[in-house]
């Protein structure tokens, strides 16, 4: 009878672990749980870590330029404010392509802030605004974008303002 009895829960289960069905139960239900967790950590990690476009709705000023629009979303990768011939900063933005268009809300929103474009100051990826005769260029790369503050437009501007 003792070996019918095996034969059938071998039968049943498929697998004995131990001689107890219970440990099978056991590491089926842990196995199954050691899964779930495993997927939605990866589900964690491939959601948190996508590169998703900026949505480009949210405005802060730039580091060099306080009066100039940046995305909020935009992180700062580099900047010298130091530097004797201008102030620059750059901003790591995904999605964006050296030579492409900006997107238009974003130019929308730098006009809304009182720039206007310089289109004959501009070059291929360095586009050109001016406010109140202060000068701001805004340079595309792959994936940033660099804003530049030329010094001696301010104190040129500066020098015009202060003379008779």
């Amino acid at each position: 009878m003792i070996k019918i009895g095996l034969l059938q829960r071998i039968h049943r289960r498929g697998i004995i672990y131990n001689g107890k069905e219970e440990n099978i139960i056991k590491i089926r239900s842990q196995w199954y749980l050691f899964c779930l967790l495993v997927a939605a950590f990866l589900l964690l990690l491939i959601s948190g870590c996508s590169s998703a476009e900026p949505t480009w709705k949210v405005y802060e000023g730039a580091a060099v330029e306080k009066s100039f629009p940046v995305p909020k979303e935009a992180s700062k990768t580099e900047t010298a404010p130091s530097n004797a011939k201008m102030d620059y900063v750059r901003y790591s933005v995904p999605g964006l392509k050296e030579n492409s268009t900006l997107p238009a809300a974003y130019e929308k929103e730098i006009e809304a802030w009182g720039w206007t474009e310089n289109k004959e100051a501009q070059t291929q990826s360095t586009r050109v605004f001016i406010k109140n005769n202060q000068v701001v260029q805004l340079s595309l790369q792959k994936n940033s974008f660099t804003i530049y503050v030329p010094k001696t437009e301010k104190a040129a501007v500066r020098g015009l303002k202060n003379s008779p």
